[in-house]
């Protein structure tokens, strides 16, 4: 598929629009926790009340960029998937990412590589069969709020499963765009905005 910078900024868009609407909604509200100290005067005595504001997760989940077919067990990122791998860094530049999560293979850390170069964060690596292990790991995190997971067509709609989201079929072998923002509210599945890129 030809992408034409119309088209970009018609991705462009529908990206702002949909984190925008979440923001809106208080979806995209600050992802850690924290306690505001509130005074009270009662009489005499100041009563301090703690309130916990709620925990918000985005997880950005991808298919690896392009790749030729029949290119062997472990297949770099042909000339399509380095460009597409770098507009997706483009796409998050604007989010915090303080995680990445890739498989042990070149075609997912390759297109991690200019996400994890832009933000100085270092790729972690899961078990791609493992999708309960991954979201066992996002779920309990107190520190991670937006996060970045690079998988495989038949493990994207896995990963978003086991991170509560809807059931999705494996993607087509030739279909490299796709990108799901998945939305943890205090560890529970809010919301799944399907994107392309």
């Amino acid at each position: 598929m030809k992408t034409t910078p119309t088209r970009m900024l018609t991705i462009g868009l529908i990206v702002t629009l949909g984190l925008g609407l979440m923001g809106g909604l208080g979806f995209l509200q600050p992802t850690s926790t924290r306690i505001n100290e509130t005074m009270q005067k009662t009489g005499a005595n100041n009563t301090i009340h703690a309130s916990t504001e709620p925990t918000t997760q985005v997880i950005f989940v991808v298919r690896h960029g392009d790749t030729n077919a029949n290119a062997g067990q472990n297949p770099n990122l042909n000339a399509a998937g380095a460009l597409r791998a770098q507009r997706l860094a483009t796409m998050l530049q604007a989010e915090s990412i303080d995680a990445i999560y890739i498989t042990q293979t070149n075609r997912s850390s390759q297109t991690a590589a200019p996400t994890a170069n832009a933000t100085g964060i270092k790729p972690a690596a899961y078990p791609p069969l493992d999708a309960q292990a991954l979201a066992s790991v996002i779920m309990g995190s107190s520190t991670h709020e937006e996060i970045l997971v690079v998988a495989h067509s038949n493990t994207v709609p896995t990963i978003i499963g086991a991170l509560g989201g809807p059931a999705l079929e494996d993607l087509d072998e030739t279909s490299f765009d796709h990108l799901y923002a998945v939305v943890l509210r205090n560890g529970r599945h809010a919301r799944t905005i399907r994107l392309r890129y």
